[in-house]
């Protein structure tokens, strides 16, 4: 008992993997719905940890709490790799020690500067960290899923902060108020310090400011939310349908049975006359809008466009593009992952190829290097998919949309975008049924409200197992239906809720200004290493 004891007393930095688990959905179950506020003391242990280590240390502590803490939360995506033996294991290995590098390097890092910018450490780890971050979301390797701020998704009233600053500003005060947490158990002061002398300690001062700076945004938060709250008018009612096709059975074999069920569910909800429907990612893995265009319709494109004429009402739907490319005397067909609006006329008038396309999952750029990897991605189920280029905005009577397909719902900059174009919505048509997890479905959803905030605007989720929802401009979940359940919902859509944001309008000025903060710093080390000074850089 003393040797644990004595080993955790000497590794406390592991809490931290145990409360990054704790810090995300992670089961359906009321022990675990306490997620938004365990991070918000998730990195005080492996902050505390590092401070003063040398880098080699402070590295291997952080890669060990980061890896342990993705193993625990992020397992889910293992199931990606479920169709071979060792598949899961497999994933989840490469997966897991890819983001323990990125957590690693972030707090690493910090402390190397803070280790010379003594008096800067505290905005130099959430500076670091939200540049870190901003890293993982570009390339096409980009991944930017373990956001610390997505675990606050059902906290509403403070999370409109983000229509001012953004994901990555609530990044950085989520991880800013951690590091003061730590720094202030750190220098919590000896039995019989006096009040005045509590309050004279720096750390005690600034933790009192961010909890007051806090207190403001929740109290206007909620202010916002009641102000624009009850119900809402209905300037275009939406039927989206969750129809729960299984991703690992045959599409070919089944797709007739597959639309048989997608229309009986679309012929009920049409009983509550909506204006608009849609259909998940994979709802109908067909050529559609490139058969249509070329005159060559088969039997199951003519059936989902004569769908939509006898429904008459615009239909939504995930598909396959194709792209033909001449290759010498040959053309190439290079397939895409699509959606297709179908008008109430049955016509497929516009599609949209997904442009952040997941890595291994659905796209390899290094093929041709690495054609080992390539097979064994595709023995997995991935798919080989060309990425689109630019976004599409769509039509849609007096309204226009855009499309986010999966998980390019996590992609803000892509959101934004669509706003500034002119969207006066979004529409996420994704496809998690492969997870077949309550955390899998949550945390990728979360990224949703979260875009509804930061853009000021409606959000209609189409998820084929889930998390099928209508989400208004201030993040208020306004009507769903349960994962991996088959139904469908109707919602109305208030576009008087819509409104600009500061952040729509300016973008990621946190992180600008912590990208710039941080190459200064960085700059002032390395000259000072080149010529040959050691020891901190105190106040210069």
């Amino acid at each position: 008992m003393r040797r644990v004891t004595a080993f955790f007393k000497n590794n406390y930095y592991l809490l931290t993997s145990l409360l990054i688990f704790l810090s995300f959905p992670s089961y359906d179950l009321w022990i675990f719905k306490g997620f938004p506020f365990f991070a918000w003391t998730s990195l005080v242990p492996v902050f505390a940890y590092v401070r003063g280590k040398r880098l080699r240390d402070a590295y291997l502590a952080s890669f060990i709490a980061g890896l342990a803490g993705s193993l625990l939360a992020y397992d889910w995506i293992g199931h990606f790799g479920q169709k071979l033996p060792g598949g899961h294991i497999f994933v989840m290995t490469i997966l897991s020690l890819c983001l323990a590098v990125f957590f690693a390097v972030k707090i690493s890092v910090a402390e190397l500067l803070s280790s010379r910018f003594e008096s800067l450490r505290v905005l130099i780890f959430p500076c670091v960290w939200i540049l870190v971050d901003w890293i993982e979301s570009i390339g096409f390797l980009a991944f930017p899923w373990p956001y610390w701020g997505y675990s606050q998704y059902p906290f509403t009233a403070f999370i409109q902060l983000a229509s001012v600053i953004g994901i990555l500003g609530i990044n950085f005060v989520m991880v800013l108020f951690n590091y003061l947490l730590a720094e202030l158990i750190r220098a919590w002061p000896r039995r019989g310090m006096r009040t005045r002398q509590l309050f004279a300690l720096k750390e005690v001062r600034l933790f009192a400011a961010l909890l007051s700076f806090l207190g403001v945004v929740v109290l206007s938060g909620s202010l916002a939310l009641a102000v624009h709250g009850g119900r809402v008018g209905k300037d275009m009612r939406v039927a989206i349908v969750q129809s729960c096709i299984s991703p690992w059975e045959d599409w070919e074999a089944n797709k007739f049975g597959y639309l048989a069920e997608l229309k009986k569910l679309t012929e009920e909800a049409l009983k509550q006359n909506p204006d608009f429907i849609l259909w998940s990612e994979s709802a109908t893995l067909a050529t559609i809008s490139y058969d249509y265009d070329r005159g060559m319709l088969d039997d199951f494109d003519k059936e989902v466009l004569d769908f939509a004429r006898a429904a008459g009402k615009p239909l939504l739907t995930g598909e396959i593009g194709i792209v033909d490319e001449a290759e010498g005397m040959f053309v190439r067909r290079y397939p895409q992952n699509n959606a297709v609006l179908i008008n109430r006329s049955g016509e497929a008038v516009r599609s949209y190829p997904k442009i952040h396309l997941v890595p291994f999952g659905e796209w390899f750029p290094y093929e041709k290097w690495l054609p080992a990897i390539k097979r064994l991605t595709m023995e997995f189920g991935a798919s080989s998919f060309m990425p689109g280029e630019v976004p599409v905005i769509f039509d849609l009577d007096a309204r226009r949309f855009g499309v986010l397909i999966c998980y390019e719902g996590i992609f803000h900059r892509l959101c934004r975008e669509y706003r500034n174009r002119g969207a006066d919505f979004l529409v996420n048509i994704t496809n998690d049924g492969w997870t077949h997890t309550y955390k899998g479905h949550m945390q990728h959803f979360a990224a949703s409200v979260f875009r509804a905030v930061e853009n000021g605007i409606w959000y209609l989720r189409a998820g084929n197992t889930g998390y099928t929802a209508c989400i208004d401009p201030y993040g208020r979940i306004r009507e769903s239906i349960p994962i991996l359940t088959k139904g469908f919902l109707t919602g109305d859509v208030d576009f008087s809720l819509n409104h600009r944001t500061a952040y729509s309008s300016t973008g990621d000025l946190v992180l600008y200004a912590a990208a710039a903060f941080i190459i200064i710093l960085a700059g002032i080390y390395l000259a000072d290493k080149m010529r040959g000074r050691s020891g901190p850089l105190r106040d210069r």
